[in-house]
């Protein structure tokens, strides 16, 4: 019964603190390329694709006509520098990219761009554009919360 009175307790203070006003993201109907890169701190290649791929973030572009992201495998870990941002998870998808390609190999820094493979390093600008194929339009809302007592936020 306590545990019940305690939940309730919550719900209630919870909804007194909420807001109404909503923060609305809506997408366009263009497709918007992924590019991921994968990329390791124990691979010597890596950080020129590293810096390549940070630089997009300057270009008026991002978000609108692609998304990168950069995944840390763990699959050099071994050599003994072991890189602090690595997962499994991440190895783990680009090895099934790489079988989705009937490809048993994996290597950094590698670049994927919507689900293929992509090496183009001559045209990788040219090649970040959003598709004319129409992928439909996403709309995501959010609730602001006023913070509770000690500052911190629950959504």
């Amino acid at each position: 019964m306590n545990k019940f009175l305690f939940c309730l307790s919550l719900i209630v203070m919870f909804s007194i603190n909420a807001q109404s006003a909503a923060i609305t993201f809506q997408s366009a109907t263009e497709r918007t390329a992924l590019l991921e890169l994968y990329t390791s701190e124990g691979c010597s290649s890596c950080p020129p694709a590293e810096t390549w791929l940070s630089g997009l973030k300057e270009s008026s572009r991002l978000w609108k006509d692609f998304v990168p992201v950069a995944f840390h495998v763990d699959y050099w870990d071994y050599l003994g520098w072991r890189d602090p941002w690595a997962q499994r998870g991440f190895s783990d998808r680009q090895r099934a990219y790489a079988a989705s390609w009937h490809s048993e190999n994996i290597y950094t820094p590698g670049f994927v761009l919507n689900g293929k493979e992509w090496s183009d390093s001559s045209g990788r600008n040219s090649a970040l554009k959003s598709s004319a194929a129409k992928a439909g339009v996403l709309t995501v809302s959010s609730f602001r919360r006023k913070p509770l007592a000690g500052g911190f936020c629950v959504d």
